[in-house]
């Protein structure tokens, strides 16, 4: 299927920042309570769906183990589950992905202060088990918006790992940017879908820009506090309204990159509408146009 070999379409003089490529937000938060479940799928499924990048938090629980994490809710450990995220390394030769791994900032909540820890060394040891940095990560370029998927390519890396202090061997702090307002991600759908890209007129980035499609459930904004799947249904409905204002307008499609969402894997409905982008933004090789797009139509 398509969706797991979308990037062979991609033309080699494309840099990776412009490439559109879905995002899973909090991908590890699967099988987590429904009022931090933002993903069905875990992240093998979610790679097969399409997704490039994963955003992953990390925390460690009361036994000492690692696992994904949501604010403070705890999911699953993480290692067991970046053993099954290897096979994509070694079944998926053709794609490239975003891992962005990190702990929580500390935070205030009320009365409450809250910390968030998962020791980097005992990070780097699961990560080597598993999915190899020092094998598969690309660190090799001074500046990321000058790499090329035909870079990626000749490289032989697999991903590139994203952290803001670099705790983790082999990962890094590139240029990049994710918009987030507490006001307007946590407004109704149909009003966020159409503030939403004024994002893209006030931020900008030589790196990676991450525009994110899902709202924010929080204390003092007019969705409040709801689960993620409620305002997922909603927000459904303008999606496709989202992603064409995108299409339609040269600036924000000129900074169209990393866009993610939730519940990701539910259907093919939103990666493809991201996915499409790429013909837009003429990424994908002008012999391949055709097939690209019926495949990501009929999901073969």
């Amino acid at each position: 299927m398509i969706y797991s070999e979308w990037m062979s379409y991609i033309k080699d003089d494309v840099k990776l920042c412009n490439v559109v490529m879905p995002s899973a937000h909090n991908a590890g938060s699967f099988k987590m309570k429904p009022i931090a479940c933002c993903q069905d799928g875990d992240l093998t499924q979610q790679f097969e769906y399409g997704i490039r990048h994963f955003c992953v938090r990390i925390d460690t629980d009361k036994n000492g183990q690692i696992v994904f994490c949501h604010g403070i809710t705890k999911g699953l450990p993480f290692e067991p589950e970046m053993e099954k995220f290897r096979k994509i390394i070694d079944e998926h030769p053709s794609e490239f992905f975003i891992l962005d791994i990190r702990e929580y900032q500390p935070q205030k909540l009320g009365p409450f202060n809250l910390s968030f820890h998962a020791d980097p060394k005992k990070v780097d040891e699961i990560l080597e088990r598993t999915i190899e940095p020092s094998k598969y990560a690309f660190t090799d370029f001074e500046n990321v918006g000058d790499v090329t998927m035909g870079d990626m390519r000749k490289s032989g890396k697999r991903y590139i790992m994203i952290n803001y202090c670099e705790e983790y061997k082999y990962s890094v702090n590139c240029p990049h940017i994710l918009p987030w307002e507490k006001k307007r991600h946590g407004k109704h759908a149909h009003e966020f879908v159409t503030e939403a890209t004024d994002f893209f007129d006030t931020n900008d980035t030589s790196g990676f820009y991450w525009f994110q499609t899902q709202q924010t459930p929080n204390l003092g904004t007019d969705i409040g506090v709801v689960f993620p799947r409620k305002l997922d249904k909603a927000l459904r409905w303008h999606f496709k309204a989202l992603i064409n204002t995108i299409a339609n307008t040269p600036r924000y499609l000129a900074r169209a990159n990393i866009i993610s969402g939730d519940f990701m894997t539910e259907d093919f409905f939103k990666v493809r509408e991201i996915l499409n982008l790429n013909l837009n933004k003429n990424n994908v090789i002008e012999s391949k146009r055709t097939e690209y797009k019926n495949r990501l139509k009929t999901c073969t």
